[in-house]
């Protein structure tokens, strides 16, 4: 499931305009969760803004991955109901064997 909190990130190709829109998500839900902000220089201008604390941010970014975890299995799960994928599809999908992904689907 999710990586362990702490662990360092493997180094992956992101496509940079779904980076940049994940983040504005994550603050959205920042925002409406209202975690504490506080002040901090804007690191252009020197100029003091509002932000989200950054361990809070970082904290819900690791709450919001085990959560996208649950909604990518209910996903499958629906792909496999609806649209009869098999599990080498799904497998295809995620770049991992037809058996891999029945280990990591299957019943959740």
């Amino acid at each position: 499931m999710a990586r362990p909190v702490g662990r360092p990130a493997r180094p992956t190709t992101i496509d940079p305009d779904l980076l940049a829109a994940t983040h504005a998500a994550l603050l959205a839900v920042a925002k409406e969760l209202r975690l504490p902000v506080d002040r901090y220089p804007d690191p252009m201008t020197g100029r003091s803004r509002r932000r989200v604390e950054p361990l809070a941010l970082a904290k819900l970014a690791i709450d919001a991955q085990e959560a996208l975890e649950i909604l990518v299995a209910q996903e499958v799960a629906a792909a496999r109901k609806l649209e009869g994928s098999t599990w080498e599809q799904v497998g295809q999908v995620f770049g991992i064997s037809t058996q891999s992904a029945h280990h990591r689907f299957a019943g959740k």
